[in-house]
């Protein structure tokens, strides 16, 4: 009996796994950046009624193929104290006043720059302090 029950469940997983499949692409290099953006390099921008304030900053990258950007994946990280946070980053704050809010750090990426970005909800002018970013082109 027990013979029988594992054939029947052998079969029964051999004829599961039919189908078509791709195989994954074999990555053949990667590409680091370090970006350091200084307290003074957050720029601030609304939109057109002045409302919605973030900040950005924005850098030229150079090396960026059309075969990277169309079939590459990227991944961008804030450093923390030795520590490595994915992006996009949301944090819950607090001040002492009581005041709450939360900040999010995020980025977008050409050809030709990179840019990041940090909103909080409230929208109040609190400009960022300096941050690290580590952005990783893999294909």
């Amino acid at each position: 009996m027990r013979t029988i029950l594992f054939l029947a469940i052998t079969m029964f997983t051999l004829a599961s796994c039919e189908g078509t499949y791709t195989a994954p692409e074999e990555l053949t290099t990667k590409q680091v950046f370090n970006f350091e953006v200084k307290a003074s390099d957050w720029k601030p921008y609304t939109d057109q009624a002045g409302l919605n304030l973030y900040y950005r900053s924005k850098f030229t990258l150079s090396g960026i193929s059309d075969y990277m950007y169309n079939n590459g994946a990227v991944n961008a990280y804030i450093e923390f104290d030795g520590y490595q946070q994915v992006l996009p980053y949301t944090r819950h704050m607090e001040n002492a006043n009581g005041a709450k809010w939360t900040r999010t750090i995020d980025f977008d990426y050409s050809r030709n720059d990179i840019q990041f970005y940090v909103t909080n909800n409230d929208f109040i002018s609190d400009p960022p302090e300096t941050m690290y970013f580590r952005v990783v082109f893999i294909w």
